[in-house]
């Protein structure tokens, strides 16, 4: 191959080849394996990354979105757990289906306690495999009106005067399945700032965003 520009250069570090093409540089992520029958290692591309320019540098591809998109809500639940998460251990203290009770308690401050209303929400990667139509025993019955009463005072208190500000912008904050990895869709500035403030931890997979 002849010699690479400097610009292209600095984008070819370990595990990465490049290719010629009309429009720049072709980069691939691949590597080098034996084939039988050939006296010569073979090139496997394990992933195309873009085209390189002089003007534009590294121009990354553009991957067809993938089948299987879902998109939940995800800013209140957010919200909901890192302020009343510990409302789950009396519940589980008194041998209580704790998280059938608690998501009722969540969806129901939320206007969406149904089925339908938690397989849309992040409450359903939280806690998989709830059946929200399934009927309460006595103790479940019992122990559910108090429950709703302490979210909803947790919901409304914790946050002080930003709480309602807070909850408002967190009911536009949704997670979004694309192409094997979750994003985050409606994540202002203004969220971003309220609930690193607050202690919320918004990225998927508890990480938190700094103001």
């Amino acid at each position: 191959m002849h010699q690479l520009p400097d610009w292209v250069l600095k984008y070819k570090t370990k595990g990465i080849y490049v290719k010629k093409t009309k429009s720049g540089y072709a980069l691939y992520r691949g590597h080098s394996e034996r084939v039988a029958g050939k006296s010569y290692p073979v090139f496997r591309c394990d992933e195309y990354l873009g085209i390189v320019t002089e003007q534009d540098g590294l121009v990354p591809s553009r991957p067809p979105v993938k089948a299987g998109i879902r998109v939940l809500r995800y800013g209140f639940c957010q919200v909901a757990e890192a302020s009343c998460k510990v409302l789950r251990r009396n519940p589980q203290r008194l041998g209580l289906d704790a998280e059938l009770l608690f998501a009722k308690a969540v969806l129901g401050f939320e206007g969406r306690e149904s089925q339908g209303g938690y397989e849309g929400s992040w409450l359903s990667i939280l806690f998989p495999g709830l059946d929200l139509e399934r009927s309460l025993d006595e103790r479940e019955e019992q122990f559910l009106p108090n429950l709703r009463r302490q979210v909803g005072s947790k919901l409304e208190d914790s946050f002080g005067d930003e709480g309602e500000e807070l909850l408002s912008l967190c009911s536009d904050l949704y997670a979004v399945h694309v192409n094997g990895l979750w994003h985050l869709s409606g994540l202002s500035d203004r969220l971003r700032h309220l609930a690193s403030k607050h202690s919320i931890p918004l990225e998927p997979g508890g990480g938190m965003y700094g103001v």
